[in-house]
């Protein structure tokens, strides 16, 4: 999926728009639209006030097979099909595209 480029800002807390020569940059946002539902803990996103997963509170945590349905609910929502997902201790391991 195409869509608008985005960059971290400086000091890692959020994101921006990806500007190159003051134009929006367009690139295959698929991995950038997992990364950001993962890591946004719900609430994080005013219009979407459900949405994200929160994936940094993981640690710790033992009940991984509960994350793993938080992941694919997630995803799914967006709009994404999952053909791979593995959750564990040393992180997650993932493959999903655009139905």
């Amino acid at each position: 999926m195409t869509g608008i480029a985005l960059k971290p800002n400086a000091t890692g807390t959020a994101f921006e728009l990806d500007l190159t020569d003051g134009k929006m940059k367009l690139m295959e946002v698929t991995h950038q639209n997992q990364a950001m539902l993962l890591m946004a803990r719900p609430g994080e996103f005013k219009e979407f006030p459900t949405m994200g997963v929160g994936l940094p509170d993981i640690l710790l945590d033992h009940e991984l097979n509960g994350w793993r349905r938080r992941i694919i609910e997630q995803l799914e929502a967006d709009g994404q099909r999952i053909t791979r997902i593995k959750v564990t201790t040393q992180g997650v391991d993932l493959e999903a595209t655009y139905k």
